[in-house]
């Protein structure tokens, strides 16, 4: 879990981005993503982050494991019992996040904030500081590059599925998921070639949980891993 709340104060609550003053902030979740799957040859376009910036394989997720409980905890910088999500599931037209999130935080420093994500319980995440929300199941990152303004000052952040549902049918780090995997970067490559246009950005890929075998949401240690990738375009970041 610490991986986590190290993220959400790497973003917005430390010295870095006060005294950076970045005018793009686009924060990636890869749903369901082993750190074990990424590489120079199925993540180019992440690695190029990395290689430019930090990178960690060893990142953890909430306990449990699990979609909505992690990006509530990726988001807040709060436990699961200090955030009052500690169940898997949310429905439109149910309570919201009352905690303050990364996009109140944003919102405070004059960021305009978007919301996008391709499972519909994330929609829990939308707060009174999210300027943009936008479900898009099967095209997120495309979405994204739309509303992706390197003139404004814009915190985004971005949800992508697909890994999570080739991991529990086909295996994580299966030939299937990591086909898919491939994929998600190919796209992210664009998306990451307009972001770098901006004046100054920070980008930072991380995922919510992994999995083994075609499980994942259990106690098993595989479950739990994730990978974080920061690059700044203001100052170079170390481990």
């Amino acid at each position: 879990m610490k991986g986590l709340i190290f993220l959400t104060a790497l973003l917005l609550l430390t010295p870095l981005c006060q005294a950076a003053d970045y005018k793009t902030i686009l924060l990636v979740s890869v749903d369901a993503l082993h750190p074990d799957a990424v590489s120079k040859e199925n993540s180019p376009n992440i690695m190029y982050l990395a290689e430019n910036g930090a990178y960690s394989p060893f990142a953890t997720s909430s306990n449990p494991p699990k979609t909505l409980i992690s990006h509530t905890v990726m988001l807040t910088g709060l436990q699961p019992l200090e955030n009052g999500k500690t169940d898997n599931a949310w429905q439109v037209g149910e309570p919201r996040v009352s905690k303050p999130t990364l996009l109140s935080a944003a919102k405070g420093r004059g960021y305009e904030t978007c919301l996008i994500y391709s499972k519909q319980k994330l929609g829990y995440l939308k707060n009174s500081s999210t300027d943009t929300e936008i479900f898009a199941k099967d095209d997120a990152v495309e979405k994204t590059a739309e509303v992706l303004d390197t003139s404004k000052k814009q915190f985004i952040f971005l949800h992508i599925s697909g890994l999570d549902t080739e991991g529990p049918v086909s295996g994580w780090m299966s030939e299937e998921y990591v086909d898919e995997f491939r994929f998600i970067d190919e796209q992210l490559g664009a998306l990451f070639k307009k972001a770098l246009k901006s004046p100054s950005v920070l980008i930072i890929v991380t995922s919510d949980h992994a999995g083994h075998d075609k499980i994942h949401g259990s106690d098993h240690p595989e479950d739990f891993k994730r990978p974080l990738a920061v690059f700044s375009s203001l100052k170079k970041i170390t481990h």
